[in-house]
């Protein structure tokens, strides 16, 4: 026992650090994850590099039957380096892990793409870096806003996520004229429509995000497509007061109807476990109150059909990109989804 009358000799050997489970990266790594990745493993390590950050509550939802499911598969994936984790700090209450995209996981994605890893400039401490962005609960909140439409169409045959591009994504093809925080496509009971989304945390300048509506409106001009703006606030009264501002902003433009706007809150939100559920209410739409997220083209009948956003960067010209997941699961949900015995581990 340590005591005041501990000698120093006692004191001179360290602790010897546990050994590390965690696989080294080696070719012949790669080739055991090539047999031992399944398609849902694949689409998840995807996920995660679009979308910088995923938690596990979130992965859950997307990819797993259940909670216990999903911990034992990524501690697993955590384990070959196909992804790393942190949990941070939020005084009060465990955060879940949170998952990046790690070395072995960086490799995998581009040789399957036919790409020189060096190529992607990858390393895994930038990756982490995003545990210390003031962005993150930012990206985290953006991220919770899409996870429900995935795990609430595994479950109704009839509504699926076509679309869902993060803000780096969007940057790439519309930063020059407006930056959204992410774009979506979402089907619903034959009923489609796609939109830009805007976050807000409650820290934004409310007139900054009302300037950004004439943004929206030269990207109409330019792209002859009128897509909904969605906008969601950090609370009911924010929104209230937002309201007010955006529409004032609105009455500003030269075309307004090019520019559809539609304002929600987090808490509703999270009361209605989806953003698809009714929680929507139009600028200027006319309409007695909030509507489901595929029942908002009805408040602008000039709406066009949504259109097919390219599926990668082929246009942009630059070749160091990784293609985009499929914004739904790739495999069939039965089969897939349903738990089963993990792979033993080969070492």
């Amino acid at each position: 026992m340590l005591n005041s009358r501990t000698p120093q000799h006692d004191l001179r050997t360290p602790i010897p650090r546990r050994a590390d489970l965690r696989a080294a990266v080696s070719p012949r790594h790669h080739a055991m994850l090539s047999a031992h990745l399944t398609v849902r493993d694949r689409w998840i390590a995807r996920m995660v590099a679009e979308h910088r950050v995923l938690t596990s509550t979130q992965i859950t939802e997307i990819a797993f039957p259940s909670r216990r499911a999903a911990n034992l598969r990524l501690h697993q994936l955590f384990r070959w380096r196909v992804l790393d984790r942190f949990q941070p700090y939020i005084g009060r209450g465990r955060a879940p892990m949170f998952y990046v995209l790690d070395a072995a996981g960086a490799h995998m994605l581009a040789y399957e793409d036919g790409m020189d890893p060096a190529a992607l400039r990858f390393r895994p401490e930038r990756s982490l870096g995003i545990s210390h962005s003031h962005r993150l609960a930012h990206l985290h909140g953006v991220n919770s806003f899409f996870t429900p439409f995935i795990h609430h169409a595994r479950s109704n045959p009839a509504a699926h996520l076509d679309a869902w591009w993060p803000e780096t994504r969007c940057t790439r093809h519309f930063g020059d004229l407006v930056r959204p925080d992410a774009y979506g496509r979402w089907r619903e009971d034959r009923r489609g429509i796609e939109w830009f989304l805007e976050w807000d945390t409650g820290h934004y300048q409310l007139a900054r995000l009302a300037a950004k509506l004439h943004d929206y409106a030269r990207l109409t001009s330019a792209t002859k497509i009128v897509t909904p703006v969605l906008m969601c606030f950090a609370s009911p009264r924010r929104e209230a007061h937002a309201r007010s501002i955006l529409a004032a902003a609105l009455r500003d433009l030269p075309r307004p109807d090019e520019v559809p706007v539609a304002t929600s809150n987090a808490v509703l939100i999270d009361q209605q476990h989806t953003a698809a559920a009714a929680v929507w209410l139009p600028i200027d739409g006319h309409v007695p109150g909030r509507l489901r997220l595929s029942e908002l083209a009805s408040a602008w009948p000039h709406l066009a059909p949504p259109t097919g956003a390219a599926s990668d960067d082929a246009e942009s010209g630059d070749p160091v990109r990784l293609r985009p997941p499929p914004a739904m699961p790739p495999w069939d949900q039965t089969a897939e989804l349903t738990w089963r015995k993990q792979p033993t581990d080969p070492r």
